[in-house]
């Protein structure tokens, strides 16, 4: 039975071999042409009451500031409301191929980070939003995100128009690469500075990279402690105030968080469970991030060691995606959450080269959370400061990590099937990015309207 924007399901076998997912592709881009994928069906829908629908399991006092963050610019709106492309991709046409996506893979959700092995990566770090979906979703993302960008940073609209041909090209080359190799060497990809230093031959960009480098190795545990706690009365370290954003939760609060804690130590490695076990909670503080996830339950743990050195992992409420948390949920309950925590741990694990060994996650009061290191050698670029040349060598590295990530889905290779006419595909993901900004500057002009 031929199902429209999916697969014919009596073709699909246990085993496949790799020549075989790759002609699923190809008969799939029969069933759903390239000029369907690239046009945007425009819909009708109440943006606002859309993103109303977010808002409803956000916490009210920093809704304001929410709103500021995303009013900054275009770009900055994109980031916060990715509720309104995804309404506006489900209803739209789709390749039919699913995969492990990041499911918002705009170019500001990809940065430095340390591996366990203490080597400075560069990778997408954004995963609330990941799951099993359309792999064409996260390359739409990115761009039109591209092209929010450049015209934030005021290139001309040609070259960025151009451009984002050549970065769809730069995808389809990833996958190329990596199908190229073995199951096992996509398994290890090493998405490593030393990597991306011999992707840019402009002396520019290896200028920047250096100044990033420099830069992110100096963020740890302990330039944390200095940057965000003060000394109490007592002589014991707390994390400073900032209301609204930076607050103390209650006691009954940091008692559950203290309580689960326990529940998170299960969920990591048993060596880092081990180091854990020689910690203790010296503070909780809550304390946003962000623009898209800003608004959600989001803490900060302090943990010191018996010598006196510290610890600082950041806890953030691990809530539906959007896909299903812009339906009109009046209370968001344990069973609509639950094990929505794993669901990103898991996939940040799959779709990354390598990933922070403190990750983990847990329940608490009807909530769920997950965990990672905060600014363990993490870094990001700042795009506005970006200058052309540099601009066009981050997007294609964003577009060649976009490719790794989902050559690590079981059936990745009936996507490079799927792009098998570049050049047209190329052209019909620009024509849709191009149609969905205007979309976006719809959507910006009703939500700054006054």
């Amino acid at each position: 039975m031929q199902i429209r924007n999916g697969y014919n399901l009596t073709r699909v076998k246990v085993q496949q071999s790799m020549a075989e997912l790759i002609d699923d592709g190809y008969q799939q881009s029969k069933l759903v042409p390239y000029s369907e994928l690239g046009y945007f069906k425009v819909q009708q829908r109440d943006s606002q009451q859309i993103m109303k629908n977010i808002h409803n399991m956000l916490l009210p006092e920093l809704i304001p500031l929410r709103n500021a963050r995303m009013a900054v610019n275009e770009f900055a709106f994109f980031r916060g409301s990715v509720e309104l492309m995804d309404h506006d991709l489900v209803r739209g046409y789709n390749s039919g191929i699913p995969a492990i996506i990041c499911g918002d893979a705009h170019i500001g959700n990809f940065g430095f980070f340390a591996s366990p092995e203490r080597q400075l990566l560069f990778d997408l770090n954004d995963f609330d939003e990941a799951g099993i979906n359309y792999w064409e979703w996260d390359l739409k993302r990115l761009l039109v995100s591209i092209l929010l960008a450049g015209k934030n940073n005021q290139f001309e609209s040609e070259k960025i128009i151009k451009l984002l041909r050549k970065v769809s090209k730069t995808y389809r080359k990833g996958l190329t690469a990596a199908y190229d190799q073995t199951a096992l060497t996509r398994f290890y990809p090493k998405n490593s500075v030393a990597q991306m230093m011999a992707f840019v031959d402009d002396e520019t960009n290896k200028n920047l990279l250096d100044h990033i480098i420099a830069k992110a190795q100096n963020r740890n545990s302990e330039q944390v402690v200095k940057k965000y706690t003060t000394t109490d009365t007592y002589g014991q370290l707390q994390f400073k105030e900032n209301p609204p954003r930076s607050t103390h939760p209650n006691k009954a609060i940091s008692k559950r968080i203290v309580k689960a804690f326990g529940d998170y130590r299960q969920t990591v490695r048993t060596d880092v469970a081990l180091l854990l076990s020689q910690y203790h909670i010296t503070d909780i503080i809550r304390h946003s991030v962000g623009v898209g996830s800003f608004g959600s339950l989001c803490y900060l743990i302090l943990l010191t060691n018996n010598d006196g050195s510290h610890l600082v992992l950041q806890v953030k409420e691990a809530l539906p995606t959007r896909k299903r948390r812009n339906e009109d949920h009046k209370a968001l309950t344990l069973q609509i959450e639950a094990n929505e925590g794993q669901r990103i741990i898991d996939c940040q694990k799959i779709l990354q080269s390598a990933s922070d060994p403190f990750l983990g996650y847990f329940q608490a009061n009807e909530k769920n959370f997950y965990v990672r290191q905060f600014r363990d050698m993490k870094e990001s670029i700042d795009l506005t400061k970006l200058t052309w040349p540099q601009f066009k060598s981050y997007v294609k590295i964003c577009a060649l990590i976009l490719a790794n990530a989902h050559s690590q889905s079981p059936r990745g290779a009936t996507i490079l099937g799927y792009v098998h006419d570049g050049k047209n595909f190329d052209l019909a993901v620009s024509q849709w990015a191009q149609a969905y900004s205007a979309q976006v500057h719809l959507d910006y002009q009703q939500f700054v309207k006054p």
